[in-house]
């Protein structure tokens, strides 16, 4: 695949070898695993188990000094303990349980991107379109960034936006499913709906001495259609069923508004303390009309061990305030109706621990080895050669104040020709 790739964009256009700048390809893995109990699929309560390997290649080919494309392809396999109970209960046995479609699943993604530049006014504009899919998702991506940079390079101003238009497979929980039909025969039935989100991103970086450089950077992210989970379950005060089994009490899929505007603002400031040191601060300030408020602080510092090889510290610190629309599991207030029918009293309601209240800690080390010359060099021709340039390896570590505990393991390496 990736020889393909490299034949396509290698014959986007034929020009002197001496005009060209350097094609480059990136191989990126990562590794993540998570475990938890506070699952939404069955209602705040349960495994949050899961595991994803995501290889991923990435693809830039410089068509002449002002032109250039590119392209990443990545694949997700990931497995979800959790999401296999979206079809746990079946009506009259819930002590059945079945396997669901999503137990193990693929993602697919990918996008292209074109880049014009225009040296003399310092100007460049990227065009970018993406797609990706699984199993009940389906999105569709276009953006554009528009950059300039001053003539002595010292600051750099970038605006731009994106849009996203996700398709939804309405897939709810067996029980909620088809109550009236014959369970597993439901799949040419599943409705859907869709979600648009569009985002205007802004941001500036100035190099204010020889060792202080600065950017700062904000977001506004607007969000319009189906913002629920639809295999999300919510277990209400159920006072009708004190002795029943848990699965039995009255319960619904998650649901919340159908629009929501987040605002993200941040700095970040890297500053160089000598030869084999250098700290990189970031701070961001998070706010949405869910109620939600964060704060971010991070910081990494680069240890340079010697002239190429790098050891690189990772720490961030996360909190946030709940939604107004979570509750814990069997904390949402319910009523009957004049028929004796329960119904939530709430408009809106979840029970994911992703819009709870918590902390987050994130810990890590990365290294990295990139020689000037790169690592190795393979001949291809007298006027060609592929340079490996070089390797980086990263672990990181996430402790939550939920008890969610995850860790990551990625690796990047590429070569350029």
């Amino acid at each position: 695949m990736l020889a393909v790739l490299v034949l396509v964009f290698t014959n986007l256009k034929a020009q002197d070898d001496k005009v060209l700048n350097e094609k480059e390809v990136n191989f990126l893995f990562n590794y993540y695993q998570q475990d938890g109990d506070h699952s939404p699929v069955t209602g705040g309560k349960g495994t949050e188990k899961l595991e994803c390997i995501a290889p991923l290649i990435t693809v830039n080919i410089p068509v002449d000094t002002l032109n250039s494309f590119g392209m990443t392809v990545g694949v997700d396999y990931y497995s979800s303990a959790s999401c296999d109970n979206i079809d746990m209960f079946v009506s009259g046995a819930s002590s059945q349980y079945l396997s669901s479609a999503s137990r193990q699943d693929v993602r697919g993604h990918g996008d292209i991107h074109y880049t014009r530049t225009r040296p003399s006014k310092h100007v460049s504009g990227t065009t970018t379109f993406g797609y990706s899919q699984e199993f009940d998702v389906i999105s569709l991506s276009g953006g554009y960034k528009w950059q300039k940079a001053s003539k002595n390079q010292n600051r750099d101003f970038s605006v731009g936006g994106n849009i996203f238009y996700d398709t939804w497979k309405i897939i709810k929980p067996g029980e909620l499913r088809y109550e009236s039909t014959e369970f597993g025969n439901e799949e040419d039935n599943y409705n859907t709906d869709t979600r648009t989100t569009g985002t205007f991103s802004i941001s500036y970086a100035q190099v204010l001495t020889k060792k202080l450089q600065i950017l700062f950077s904000s977001d506004i992210v607007y969000q319009n259609g189906i913002l629920y989970t639809p295999f999300h379950r919510v277990f209400f005060n159920d006072f009708t069923c004190v002795d029943c089994e848990e699965e039995s009490k009255f319960h619904l899929i998650e649901n919340l508004p159908r629009t929501r505007l987040k605002i993200p603002i941040g700095i970040r400031a890297n500053y160089y303390i000598n030869d084999w040191l250098i700290s990189r601060l970031y701070y961001r300030y998070y706010s949405d009309d869910f109620g939600i408020k964060s704060h971010t602080v991070s910081i990494e510092l680069p240890i340079k061990i010697t002239r190429f090889f790098t050891v690189y510290p990772i720490y961030r610190f996360y909190t946030q305030t709940a939604s107004k629309y979570f509750k814990p599991y069997g904390e949402h207030e319910m009523q009957l109706d004049t028929n004796y029918v329960p119904q939530a009293i709430e408009q809106y309601y979840t029970s994911d621990y992703d819009l709870s209240e918590f902390v987050n800690h994130k810990f890590g080390l990365g290294l990295k080895y990139s020689p000037l010359y790169g690592i190795a060099q393979i001949d291809i021709s007298k006027e060609r050669k592929i340079v490996f340039k070089k390797i980086e390896f990263r672990t990181v570590f996430y402790r939550r104040s939920d008890g969610l505990k995850a860790f990551t393991i990625s690796f990047d390496t590429g070569f350029t020709f």
